[in-house]
């Protein structure tokens, strides 16, 4: 059994086009200031990365309503847990900002909860396997 021709429709859905358009729209408006190339960018051009972010979650809405029991529940089991695990985190660096040891800037908690997510949607998936 081969899983190559499952992997390359995974990265042709929508979902995954839409959230990859996204993100280079959001590093294309973030990095173009800070290296000069573009010395201010306009207010209304840095709202341009919410439009891919809205046909992303359009597009994972199709998806899920779409998806058969299992794959709702190996989707709901990771969402689960990197909300806890990101919960834990959250309170961690609330405990560590409130003793004065480290201050986490809260950008940075959206990058874990991606990162928990996909942890635990390779460790759910392999469950099921």
């Amino acid at each position: 059994m081969t899983y190559a021709p499952a992997c390359q429709s995974r990265f042709t859905r929508p979902v995954f086009l839409w959230a990859l358009v996204a993100l280079l729209t959001d590093l294309l408006v973030e990095w173009l200031p800070s290296h000069g190339l573009y010395p201010q960018v306009p207010r209304p051009l840095t709202l341009l990365p919410l439009v891919p972010v809205t046909l992303f979650w359009v597009s994972l809405v199709r998806t899920i309503l779409k998806m058969d029991e299992l794959q709702k529940r190996i989707w709901l089991d990771s969402v689960f847990i990197a909300f806890m695990a990101t919960l834990a985190l959250t309170f961690v660096f609330a405990g560590l900002d409130r003793i004065g040891i480290h201050r986490t800037p809260a950008d940075d908690i959206g990058s874990y909860m991606m990162l928990f997510w996909g942890g635990a949607y390779v460790f759910c998936a392999s469950r099921y396997r």
